[in-house]
């Protein structure tokens, strides 16, 4: 018979169970709670590096990213839709673009113009910009018709009604009549900018939130850029901005004087319908924040202690010196002083502006030298109602135009590196347009 084999040990046959492992050091460690913290911390300082806002910051925000679009990407990454004929302002120049057909056709221009912001008011386009001398004008285009001069002006803003333009010079603001008629002057207070007309009166602003100091080695983007002259064939041409980040360089209540001796100037692009720089609130030369309302008569009432950014029907939208956004009705009894939930990882920079309703603001903030595009109802109560959409290609240039609504309630910016940013409120992205264009400097539905 044969001999029967020894059965192994446990735990020596091939068979048998391992023993369990231990687990080592650093799988121990990872699900330790602190290790969690630790490393949301290590997210948190690599965000602030790269001018981003803490992702599990709640009072930031939702981000919203901002898809590429255009012929240069595949069609299923790009806006399906069209958004209709865009005026963008390009280099000093006035261009229509088509966004279903992807065409731009420029716009005439008087001779010697330079174009700083643009806007369609009915069949007319209203262009503020620079001439040769220096001084900033404003013009009404029409199909047809020649070019009509509405004269200079620091400020321009379109009435309640749309019919007429606001023009701003040397603290009078004239009302012109786009069809003609009669012009209606208004006396503004001292170092005051106009900043839209309401049914209670004009909404005018003093002084104004100083920049936030950027951190120590980060280089401040706001440097103004020399203009240089542009040859043309008959020798030199007039002044032109050479880069995005310009901004008229002149003061509230006057514009600047140059002479042929006098060395080039430098010069800013400025906010939607205005090339008055606001005296700042801080200063040996400061002057109050405040926010005004000037009646037809002349007649001043105060309304509170902010800078407004934009002013639509019965509701303002102002900026306090702590950079927290609100909004109140400019009419007399009308609502007071409400805030909005405040973003304490971005600084609302402005400028900013209403949709046609007064229901939706969007106004231009910074993180660091990061820029971004806050977009929210103006009945917000909590900070994931703003939605913070991303405006990549470098620092914020300084004093970029507004960003302006569609008559869709759509919005319309630009981004520092020049490409226009479509963006629906509410929507988990945004997309960009006219990939085919030269940088631009200002954007708005024709």
């Amino acid at each position: 018979m044969a001999a029967v084999p020894t059965p192994p040990e446990p735990g020596t046959g091939a068979t048998a169970a391992r023993p369990p492992r231990r687990p080592g050091r650093l799988s121990r460690w990872m699900h330790h709670p602190v290790a969690a913290v630790m490393l949301l911390g290590v997210a948190v300082v690599v965000g602030v590096v790269q001018g981003q806002p803490p992702p599990a910051v709640r009072d930031s925000g939702r981000s919203v990213p901002v898809r590429e679009g255009g012929d240069s990407v595949p069609a299923e990454s790009s806006y399906p839709r069209s958004i209709g004929t865009l005026l963008v302002v390009v280099d000093g120049t006035v261009v229509r673009f088509d966004t279903l057909s992807r065409r731009a056709r420029p716009v005439p221009l008087p001779r010697g113009l330079t174009a700083l912001r643009a806007w369609t008011q009915g069949e007319h386009d209203v262009v503020l910009g620079r001439v040769g001398s220096g001084r900033t004008v404003v013009y009404v285009l029409t199909r047809g018709r020649p070019p009509r001069a509405l004269g200079p002006a620091e400020v321009a803003v379109p009435s309640a009604d749309r019919g007429a333009v606001w023009v701003v010079s040397r603290r009078v603001a004239t009302r012109v009549p786009l069809a003609g008629g009669a012009s209606r002057r208004v006396p503004l207070p001292p170092s005051s900018r106009l900043v839209a007309e309401t049914p209670a009166g004009l909404v005018v602003s003093t002084g104004t939130v100083p920049d936030p100091v950027l951190p120590a080695g980060r280089q401040k983007p706001d440097t103004a850029t020399p203009v240089t002259p542009v040859p043309t064939r008959s020798g030199s041409g007039p002044p032109k901005a050479g880069a995005l980040t310009g901004a008229v360089s002149a003061t509230a209540g006057g514009t600047p004087r140059t002479t042929r001796s006098s060395p080039p100037a430098a010069v800013r692009t400025a906010p939607l319908y205005t090339t008055a720089s606001p005296v700042p609130s801080t200063g040996p030369n400061a002057v109050p924040l405040t926010t005004l309302v000037v009646a037809l008569d002349g007649r001043t009432r105060y309304l509170v202690d902010a800078e407004a950014l934009a002013a639509v029907g019965d509701l303002v939208l102002v900026r306090d010196d702590e950079r927290r956004l609100g909004v109140i009705s400019p009419l007399r009894g009308g609502s007071p002083l409400r805030l909005l939930p405040k973003l304490n990882a971005i600084e609302a920079i402005g400028p900013g502006t209403l949709d046609a309703r007064g229901e939706t603001f969007a106004v231009l903030g910074r993180t660091h030298d990061y820029a971004w595009l806050m977009v929210g109802p103006t009945s917000a109560r909590t900070n994931g109602a703003i939605n913070v959409v991303a405006l990549d290609g470098g620092a914020p240039v300084a004093a970029p135009a507004a960003p302006a609504f569609t008559a869709s309630g759509r919005v319309l910016t630009v981004r520092p590196d020049g490409r226009i940013v479509y963006y629906t409120p509410g929507e988990r992205a945004g997309f960009t347009v006219g990939d085919k264009l030269p940088p631009a400097t200002a954007v708005s539905q024709a």
